[in-house]
């Protein structure tokens, strides 16, 4: 479990992406007896300043709006999401059209999943722009008390987001999504997913209940209902016939024909019979794959051989219907990897301490996502709060954790927002010693938000392939200690987790640049509006990447400031490192110091 400094603060997946600063930058302050090491650097015209005082609500507000871009000549936006595809994992030997789009296009260095690192979190993200604690999709599994009084609920299937949004009043999702703007403006949305039909429909969170845009998935209801709308899912079933079995129980590739079913229906009806202006394009793999076996094993490497044969199809087709030169290409990932070393049952541990009563006991409910725990306390009780925070940090599984910038009241939250906006800053630190805030991570959420969060500890030492990154996981059963083997999973705050593949490629964008300004998943709906010429009014958390764009400016002008922030308390001590770009918070990692 121990890492040194040097290694937490090495890039992550590239030695082109810019290394960490130097000591000799970094800050020490203290507020209200947290120590908060804070590098604040911005890069401006080829050097680096230093900025020593944080900045403020006033600083964004002041911030120079970029001016208005004009409309993209794109007639076709299609996002490729490639379920856990690490940039490292695209070569021109197992890769060659995705490495030609990077090459020909706007390769970003500097990708981010969005914490926690998992894909719904991450397919809420992609479709409204905003982050979790905005969007209300906090967690791959959430605790929802309309929905089960005792017990957190999985987001994978999606009668039980429906149910979620039946519960609630229509709120599955808080904001309104790409497929809701692009109707309202004339224009279509179609989403094509081979994954979990829950990360299907929140890449359109209002296509079954609103009627919003096309929404196709094998696996609703295989061989009855694989599309909405009723005459979409017709003219499918009848064409292409049942989606195979999406489970491979024997990792021989089966879930290869998943993915080739959805993609025949992308190039064979939905491109040239629906005419989408928009497509979200959702591959299962290879995520299924390296979660039993490993990144870069044999069989991760030939399921993203055959996601790329898939794309290579898309490109002739395109050339066949005359939109080649016409359309803008997205190939992104919703998170990274990272192989399994230890396990943790939190339950079971909390039990142990006396601080859970049962495993189905209400007083505590975790909401998992693997390497990051969401943990609810009834009533937000304040001082159960600060014993499991104390508990947690004394032991050596644990990694970094996370309260709100304020003390709960009345079963409350604080007032986050407007305690920050009166004292004019974000507060990096929580309420319990030794934490960060919901609020710097994008998790602050009064309804749906967590008490605590728990990351688990990372190191960059490789696999049994040779790749890099392992971390802890947490489990319902089994007992805490060691694991051996290959198996895998994402959601924490380890770069190998949070650095996506993200590449841009077409008509409007770029050619062969490469750009280590920060960039999210979350700046994806933003981005295709401004492509497609809709002012939409809204306060994205994300933002236009004008950097990458013809029309937009050159990267050299893209203010960025990196910060470590630093927590300690009783032999404990946690550090975060964001990244700022105009009002954009970008979440780098987070690793704990023994």
């Amino acid at each position: 479990m121990n890492k040194n400094k040097r290694e937490l603060l090495a890039p992550p997946l590239s030695n082109k992406i810019p290394k960490m600063l130097p000591g000799r930058v970094k800050r020490r302050l203290f507020l209200g007896g947290l120590i908060i090491g804070m590098s604040a650097v911005t890069f401006w015209g080829g050097e680096f300043f230093l900025r020593q005082n944080p900045i403020t609500l006033a600083d964004i507000a002041n911030q120079k709006k970029p001016s208005v871009l004009p409309p993209g000549q794109a007639r076709l936006n299609l996002v490729l999401i490639l379920d856990g595809l690490r940039p490292d994992s695209i070569n021109p030997q197992n890769t060659p059209n995705i490495y030609r789009l990077r090459q020909q296009g706007v390769n970003y260095l500097n990708g981010h999943a969005v914490f926690p690192t998992v894909t719904r979190v991450n397919s809420a993200a992609i479709a409204t722009g905003y982050y979790p604690g905005k969007n209300g999709i906090v967690s791959n599994s959430m605790y929802v008390p309309q929905v089960n009084p005792t017990k957190s609920f999985s987001t994978g299937e999606y009668p039980e987001l429906l149910k979620l949004d039946q519960v609630t009043n229509g709120k599955l999702i808080f904001v309104k999504s790409l497929g809701e703007h692009l109707q309202e403006n004339g224009m279509k949305l179609a989403v094509v997913s081979s994954g979990s039909t829950g990360s299907a429909l929140l890449l359109n969170p209002r296509s079954i209940s609103k009627n919003v845009g096309v929404l196709i998935n094998g696996y609703f209801d295989p061989a009855k209902l694989v599309a909405f709308p009723p005459e979409v899912n017709r003219a499918i079933l009848t064409r292409f016939g049942a989606a195979p079995a999406n489970k491979d129980t024997n990792n021989d590739g089966r879930l290869n024909e998943a993915v080739d079913w959805s993609e025949k229906v992308l190039l064979d009806y939905v491109i040239p019979e629906l005419k989408p202006d928009v497509v979200f394009n959702w591959l299962t793999e290879p995520d299924s794959t390296q979660h039993e076996l490993g990144a870069g094993s044999p069989e991760a490497i030939n399921v993203i051989r055959n996601d790329d044969r898939n794309i290579g199809l898309i490109l002739d087709q395109l050339k066949k219907l005359g939109l080649y030169d016409r359309t803008n290409i997205f190939v992104i990932s919703d998170h990274g990897f990272s192989v399994h070393t230890y396990t943790v049952n939190l339950t079971q541990e909390l039990i142990n301490a006396g601080l859970k009563l049962s495993k189905d006991s209400d007083d505590v409910v975790l909401a998992s996502s693997g390497q990051a725990v969401l943990l609810h306390i009834k009533d937000r009780n304040p001082r159960q709060i600060e014993k499991i925070v104390k508990f947690l940090q004394k032991q050596d599984w644990a990694g970094v954790l996370f309260t709100a910038a304020y003390r709960p009241q009345n079963s409350q939250l604080g007032d986050s927002f407007a305690q920050q906006n009166k004292q004019n800053h974000l507060k990096p630190e929580g309420w319990v010693g030794g934490t960060f805030s919901l609020e710097l991570i994008h998790e602050f959420n009064q309804e749906r938000g967590a008490d605590i969060i728990l990351t688990f500890p990372w190191t960059s030492q490789k696999n049994a392939f040779g790749v890099e990154g392992t971390d802890f996981t947490e489990t319902t059963s089994g007992t805490t200690g060691p694991l051996t083997g290959n198996g895998s999973g994402h959601g924490s705050m380890s770069p190998w987790n949070v650095r996506n593949t993200f590449i841009a490629w077409g008509v409007d964008f770029k050619q062969g640049v490469t750009i280590d300004t920060p960039v999210s998943n979350v700046d994806i709906t933003p981005t295709i509006l401004a492509l497609k010429g809709i002012n939409s009014n809204e306060n994205f958390d994300g933002r236009v990447l004008k950097e990458g764009l013809k029309a937009g400016i050159h990267p050299i002008d893209i203010k960025v400031q990196t910060k470590v922030f630093t927590t300690t308390t009783r032999g404990y001590k946690a550090s975060i490192q964001v990244s700022e770009v105009e009002n954009q918070r970008y979440i780098d990692k987070s690793w704990r110091e023994h």
